[in-house]
């Protein structure tokens, strides 16, 4: 289970391009993983195959994922963009949304059908959900995208006060 969740975490770092904290995490998964199929061989060795000790090794591994992808939620900072896209000329998705607190610029456009509004809202991913939730009640046509951001510098973000 601790080989998974560690790895799992590693796997972020890398993702998110944390080159030292993903070697510093790298080596010490090397570690456990020698240290478990050490441990592993020698039981089978000792005491043959287990039908138990797959089971439960299968199992740990799956508590490891669970673990690490709750942990790497809990510790990601990710940023996202979010992108509306609506047809709705009469409602005014975006004030709402002020209203709760995001930011939003919007732009028109105009698609196959004719014309829409694309709003984008930058916002914590920790956010995502409310923001889905108020869009899906004002328009339950609106089209929502999201995308994580790098590199981001200025502007108003959503739950962080003031400007950055």
């Amino acid at each position: 289970m601790v080989q998974v969740l560690v790895g799992t975490v590693r796997l972020i770092m890398m993702v998110k391009g944390n080159k030292l904290l993903t070697s510093i995490i790298g080596f010490f998964e090397g570690a456990i993983a020698i240290t478990v199929t050490i441990t592993i061989v020698s039981n089978v060795v000792k005491s043959g195959m287990n039908i138990f000790m797959v089971l439960f090794y299968a199992l740990g591994f799956a508590v490891g994922l669970y673990f690490g992808v709750l942990i790497s939620s809990k510790i990601s900072r990710d940023m996202l963009s979010v992108n509306i896209v609506t047809r709705s000329f009469d409602i005014n998705i975006e004030d709402v949304l002020r209203e709760q607190g995001f930011g939003v610029t919007c732009y028109k456009g105009s698609g196959k059908d004719g014309d829409l509004r694309i709003l984008n809202v930058v916002c914590k991913k920790t956010n995502l959900e409310k923001l889905k939730l108020l869009v899906q009640e004002i328009d339950s046509n609106a089209m929502v995208t999201s995308h994580t951001l790098v590199g981001l510098s200025g502007g108003f973000i959503f739950d962080i006060k003031g400007r950055i």
